[in-house]
């Protein structure tokens, strides 16, 4: 448009024939081109069959991609990305279209960063041949996807027995906080104000300290350093998400062997689960 613009202001201040023929071949080029553009982008049906919204770190992400020409008038020069918040994972193919004509293809690729991440819509953009216009449409939702961490199977790793029995756990006193909060009690000179219960203070109008036990003598707590000053690394070969693939496959080996298993980790946020048996 700017060089129309040009070639016009010089044909109209120096009145030479040649510019004002140039001046209507870029109009009629240009012209053509938005047409073709505008009826390429028209009457495109577009249909996403996602196989798995769960998945772990490694597995595939696993999808088939499916275009419908409505018209009869053939589409060339069409593009179709699937649009993502994976990191790492991109999913782009070229193709053009017969009239009436239909293309499916099956795209698939390894997540390498666990979180919930969103797949879709796709977006379908397509250009003239001298790519001086451009259109975009976007077709389908936005689809959750969760990937969990890597979990290896840790045959090698022996537990103790002292570690897996499920008989004889024992609950003493501590004098000290630990994570286990087992009842209340009168307030006792010394006492920190971390020991204090507010809520059985207010209803009882004294202060109240919380009593700590030293917690069953089987329960085991991972710690993981998630804090981004060390860690380095990108995707999957990075350090804290080889850390949470360590952490998980430790968990899973403790809960199979029925052992109540905690975390605790610190890095944007501090994070805590009290140890539990589940899965």
């Amino acid at each position: 448009m700017v060089l129309l613009v040009i070639t016009v202001v010089t044909a109209l201040a120096t009145g030479f024939g040649l510019f004002f023929r140039l001046a209507y071949i870029i109009t009629i080029v240009s012209l053509v081109s938005l047409i073709s553009v505008y009826l390429n982008i028209r009457k495109i049906e577009v249909s996403i069959d996602r196989r798995n919204y769960l998945l772990s770190v490694g597995e595939q992400i696993d999808k088939r991609i499916s275009i419908r020409n409505l018209s009869v008038i053939p589409k060339t020069l069409i593009l179709a990305t699937d649009i993502t918040t994976i990191p790492g994972y991109t999913s782009s193919s070229a193709l053009g279209l017969t009239a009436k004509g239909y293309r499916s293809w099956r795209s698939t690729d390894h997540a390498r960063q666990r979180g919930v991440f969103e797949m879709g819509p796709v977006e379908i953009s397509t250009t003239d041949l001298l790519g001086i216009y451009k259109a975009t449409t976007q077709h389908g939702e936005s689809d959750k996807i969760m990937v969990y961490p890597k979990i290896n199977d840790l045959r090698n790793f022996h537990i103790g027995n002292s570690q897996i029995t499920n008989e004889g756990t024992s609950r003493k006193k501590s004098n000290i906080l630990s994570p286990h909060a087992s009842s209340v009690r009168e307030y006792a000179y010394g006492d920190s104000l971390s020991r204090v219960h507010w809520k059985t203070t207010a209803r009882s109008n004294r202060l109240m300290s919380k009593e700590f036990d030293v917690g069953s003598s089987n329960e085991v707590i991972i710690l993981n350093d998630l804090d981004k000053s060390v860690q380095c690394g990108r995707l999957d070969d990075s350090t804290d998400e080889l850390s949470i693939s360590v952490t998980a496959s430790l968990t899973k080996k403790y809960t199979d062997s029925h052992t109540p298993v905690g975390f605790l980790s610190h890095g944007n946020d501090r994070y805590y689960i009290t140890p539990g048996i589940g899965s």
